[in-house]
């Protein structure tokens, strides 16, 4: 009777252990990824969310924010991750405020492009230069008018620095979002009617419709930027597999375009990431390396 008693006490103290080790599995500390709902963000988040979980094993919790919040909150450990930071114009300001308290995880991909567009309906002869936003005919065919993204962001800081130095007397800079951005762009090429609107490039839209940039003869929004990983000092120590996949994680302009076409298309970021990445074994592998 002892013997059975003792067998007892055993199997019901493995099955305790196993419990309690699922429960540890289960309850992991997700990782707060910092993200704005721009597609170049939504695709490079949603590709290291997917592989993170599903290949590590190691949830991952999206985090909202305006990008001046995210600097701040990965600074301060409130976050742990954002994967948008542009350098060195677009948010060199928050990368120099908060450079001390940052980790910089390492370039993700290279090519980024910010800038003033227009559709190609709209004569090159007519305006191929912001220069030429100053002629009174373009102005009043732009309504003084130049869409915007959200305010605060690094390109429409640089948008209010281009105003001023190109002379723009009479233009409203209009303060918007993405979407909004978007909305406004769609309306313009289903009338014809003329617009300038602040973009990037990786964008989706460029594959959507025909578009052009301004030229920028001052240089005022700035040239190629490189795109890079923020993590918080915490970070390594607490989620040190993680960490050694971020620094690993590369990807081209062009594949950051396809995964944004692909997740636009398809309303769906989690399905158009597990795509990319069943189709890219390689990337996968570079990114898993001890």
């Amino acid at each position: 009777m002892n013997m059975i008693i003792k067998k007892l006490v055993a199997t019901a103290g493995v099955a305790v252990a196993a419990c309690m080790c699922a429960i540890s599995a289960n309850a992991a500390e997700p990782i707060k990824i910092a993200v704005t709902n721009w597609a170049d963000v939504q695709a490079v988040a949603n590709v290291a969310k997917y592989v993170l979980e599903n290949k590590l094993q190691q949830p991952v919790n999206f985090v909202q924010a305006d990008i001046g919040i995210q600097f701040q909150g990965v600074a301060r450990g409130d976050l742990d991750i954002m994967v948008g930071g542009w350098l060195p114009l677009t948010h060199g300001m928050y990368v120099s405020r908060y450079k001390s308290d940052l980790v910089d995880t390492g370039v993700i991909y290279t090519g980024g492009k910010n800038g003033w567009a227009v559709p190609d309906y709209v004569p090159e002869g007519q305006l191929s230069s912001i220069d030429d936003l100053n002629k009174p005919d373009v102005k009043s065919k732009l309504n003084g008018t130049i869409q915007g993204i959200e305010p605060g962001g690094g390109l429409m800081q640089a948008s209010e620095k281009t105003l001023k130095d190109y002379n723009l007397a009479g233009y409203n800079l209009q303060a918007s979002s993405e979407a909004g951005m978007l909305a406004a762009l769609q309306r313009a090429e289903q009338s014809k009617n003329w617009i300038v609107v602040t973009v990037w490039s990786p964008h989706w839209l460029w594959q959507k419709w025909k578009m052009r940039y301004l030229k920028d003869p001052k240089g005022t929004l700035g040239g190629e930027e490189q795109i890079h990983g923020f993590s918080s000092k915490q970070f390594a120590g607490k989620f040190p597999r993680a960490n050694v996949f971020f620094h690993h994680f590369k990807l081209t302009l062009s594949d950051v375009e396809s995964i944004e076409f692909d997740g636009n298309s398809s309303n769906d970021w989690n399905a158009a990431a597990k795509r990319f990445v069943d189709a890219h074994p390689e990337k996968l592998k570079a990114w898993l390396e001890q």
